[in-house]
């Protein structure tokens, strides 16, 4: 009967995936039995060697091509065994742990190709670390450098590279659809909470290709949030924000953050920062059922809310809001400013004329990012502007609308105001009348290699075009600021393939390559650049933005004459350009 039981076991091993039942694990679903409201450098240590080896597996071992096990509960059946235990026992338990996941085949040949070839990208994750047999011992070094090698054709079921729907096509930025949410965890215990420092931490590790990008060294940013977490009076929420925050990332910002954080509540009125003060730039857009109406006029400067002077609110932004440059801070400070979580009138401090006055505003329920814009008067679609000029409004950009025939024949120059994000037709209509036809400079996009985690890929790819009649004027001004970005980056840099045209305004997001999102335990939801973006000369768009050939910003003066200036520059060059021929 012995005998039996051995071959057995050794059969299983040779097949870890697919032919055996489902490991049985105890109820974690919501507590994971492990909780501490503080640690010691020791157990700090352990954790982060846990938190390493436990990604590391998780991405590389050809277990987790289908879903016998389940990564969250063996973290939780780990921490109690590793947190407080001494470094050689540590290693043991964590070697014998990897063993128990079977054996499985090696391609060391399929990888040193991969990594021979001219497309490797220059920034890759570093692994030396696996190697480090004074703090790993001989046994678990030896196990992660052999796992490095493992055949991983089947897959692994929490990433995998899918088709992008937005756009309808395969993508190569990573998708972590296989991740559970737990969204009925109401205070997440310790061990939940350390899940979600390794689950986000090993998904930036591996495959965010802007990770080089960031402020913080990422190898600084595990134990920083292990200890983070363990703070017995820390926001979950917070704590979390304030860690994808680091990815310094405009898309981290997609499906929550400022309304999740600072509340659904929001004054009705338009702000911006214009010359470093924070100022009424529109009059109010959102009606209020109140009889209470806050006395603002354009070109007041907001001072305070709560008692709270604006640097408060910048601060906040930085440490919780995943922002790519300075730009997106001042964007995204001007929002959440005006926030609350209770439907009740916020006291604000504003200034008008060098005098300062206290009012109370009434707020309405305002969900998701709410961003000032300009051109009230001019957000059509269409607009003819002075002297046969042309002005287009992507965000409102309707191929079939039937005055696109006057502005490409009827105009001597043309006006994009891409301080927006253009609707998906807007590409039909770059490629159709902007980009020259057979024109195939290309771009260059970083994506991670799936197969071997950590390595990214740098491809290049060509501009789209059609064979069409182009537009016929002799200059096109394309407007950009903080709310171009994305897609509306890419747009702008298909049309600088035109000599034509001339980009102005200020700096863009700096956030571009299709969004790949991810949960993290309770629900809470984010996402980072998918794929690093560049120009042909390696100019790099993530955090920098578009490049632009002269920059012109709002002044306080403009702003308070009701003028936007940026749109009066493209008129000027357009002129000068006219005049000039």
């Amino acid at each position: 009967m012995k005998k039996i039981v051995v071959f057995l076991l050794l059969v299983s091993n040779f097949f870890p995936s697919g032919c055996t039942r489902p490991k049985q694990y105890a109820d974690y679903s919501r507590h994971s039995g492990f909780d501490r409201t503080e640690i010691d450098s020791a157990t700090l240590r352990n954790l982060e060697v846990l938190g390493r080896v436990w990604g590391f597996v998780k991405y590389h071992h050809p277990a987790f091509s289908d879903d016998r096990y389940d990564l969250d509960f063996e973290l939780f059946e780990l921490l109690p065994l590793i947190a407080d235990t001494a470094p050689a026992a540590r290693n043991e338990i964590l070697a014998q742990w990897i063993d128990g996941f079977g054996r499985y085949k090696t391609t060391p040949e399929k990888y040193e190709k991969i990594l021979a070839s001219d497309s490797v990208f220059e920034h890759r994750t570093d692994i030396g670390w696996i190697r480090d047999t004074a703090t790993l011992g001989r046994e678990l070094s030896e196990r992660l450098v052999r796992l490095r090698s493992a055949d991983r054709t089947a897959g692994n079921r929490y990433v995998s590279q899918t088709y992008y729907e937005t756009y309808d096509q395969w993508s190569p930025n990573p998708c972590f659809d296989g991740e559970k949410p737990y969204y009925d965890l109401s205070n997440p215990d310790y061990g939940y909470r350390l899940l979600t420092v390794f689950r986000f931490w090993n998904m930036v590790e591996y495959f965010f290709p802007s990770k080089y990008l960031t402020d913080k060294d990422w190898n600084d940013v595990l134990p920083e949030y292990i200890r983070r977490m363990a703070h017995p009076t820390g926001s979950y929420l917070r704590e979390t924000r304030r860690m994808i925050a680091e990815l310094d990332d405009n898309h981290a910002q997609y499906g929550g953050g400022i309304s999740e954080l600072f509340g659904l509540y929001r004054v009705p009125l338009n702000t911006g920062f214009v010359e470093g003060r924070l100022i009424v730039v529109t009059p109010d857009t959102v009606p209020v059922k109140s009889e209470r109406k806050a006395p603002f006029q354009v070109g007041d400067e907001i001072v305070a809310v709560e008692d709270k002077p604006v640097e408060y609110y910048m601060e906040q932004t930085r440490e919780f809001i995943s922002c790519s440059n300075e730009n997106d801070v001042l964007a995204a400070t001007a929002d959440q400013i005006l926030r609350t979580k209770k439907n009740r009138p916020l006291s604000i401090r504003y200034r008008r004329n060098g005098v300062t006055r206290d009012t109370l505003a009434d707020v309405t329920k305002m969900p998701g990012h709410f961003s000032w814009e300009y051109l009230w008067k001019y957000h059509r679609t269409f607009s003819m502007l002075e002297d046969s000029i042309g002005y287009i409004y992507p965000a409102k950009y309707e191929h079939s609308n039937p005055r696109i025939s006057d502005l490409i024949t009827k105009t001597k120059g043309l006006i994009i105001d891409l301080r927006c994000y253009p609707t998906g037709e807007f590409a039909t209509f770059v490629k159709k009348y902007i980009v020259p036809d057979n024109k195939n400079v290309v771009y260059m996009a970083t994506y991670p290699v799936c197969d071997l985690p950590g390595i990214f890929y740098m491809d290049i790819g060509f501009y789209p075009t059609a064979s069409h009649d182009k537009y016929p004027g002799n200059k096109i001004i394309v407007i950009v600021n903080e709310f171009t970005q994305s897609y509306a980056e890419t747009c702008v840099q298909w049309m600088q393939i035109n000599p034509k045209v001339t980009v102005i305004g200020s700096q863009s997001a700096g956030a571009n390559g299709n969004i790949s999102e991810f949960t993290l335990p309770r629900g809470i939801s984010g996402a980072f650049s998918g794929l690093g973006w560049y120009y042909p000369d390696k100019w790099v768009v993530n955090r920098q933005g578009v490049k632009i050939d002269h920059e012109v910003r709002p002044t306080l003066e403009g702003v308070r004459e009701g003028r936007d200036e940026v749109l009066e520059t493209a008129l000027n060059l357009i002129e000068a350009n006219t005049e000039e021929e």
